[in-house]
């Protein structure tokens, strides 16, 4: 079933939880999973996979899992500094048939707090668009992360329009948002 999620986080070095819960759920019912993250992040949850033994050393098993820079991943779909819906709907789209080989998809993603962090709330609204309508076309399972502080220092009609782009909004524990 199709969801489109977001967790927010105080911990900005360390991947929260329920990502860590998402990913290791999809590698253990067979799914394909497309983490799109900072270097950090990527790290993170590499290491906490490593030593579940869910993903080997230098590649994980059944190549199930694909990691990808936000930053960079991002810069391949922005046209004058917004993200352009053709162009992110064909780079995603590759992205997935590339390596799901017809297995399910799920993906947690960080491009949109890439732009968000920036101040650019505009394209990172608009990113959030394309990624429900990429939903609705090629049902997956996605999850967004945002820094909590982040989100904290934006206008609250901003946030509101951040949240209602998500099937579920969760924070990473009590302390993601009181500690930002």
């Amino acid at each position: 079933m199709p969801s489109h999620d977001v967790v927010l986080y105080a911990a900005e070095a360390l991947v929260p939880e329920r990502v860590v819960r998402f990913v290791k759920e999809g590698l253990e019912q067979g799914e394909m999973v497309i983490v799109i993250a900072t270097p950090d992040h990527r790290y993170d949850l590499k290491t906490r996979l490593m030593a579940e033994n869910l993903i080997g050393l230098s590649a994980p098993r059944d190549d199930a899992y694909v990691t990808l820079d936000a930053a960079t991943t991002l810069s391949l779909f922005l046209l004058d500094d917004r993200p352009d819906e053709r162009l992110f709907l064909d780079v995603m789209a590759q992205v997935m048939e590339s390596t799901s080989r017809g297995r399910s998809v799920r993906v947690y993603g960080e491009m949109v707090a890439v732009l968000w962090e920036r101040g650019d709330y505009g394209a990172a609204l608009r990113l959030e668009h394309l990624w429900n309508q990429l939903v609705n076309g090629r049902p997956f399972s996605l999850l967004c992360g945002y820094p909590a502080s982040a989100v904290q220092h934006a206008d609250g009609s901003l946030v509101r329009d951040m949240c209602a782009c998500h099937t579920g909004v969760h924070d990473a524990g009590p302390e993601a948002l009181a500690s930002s």
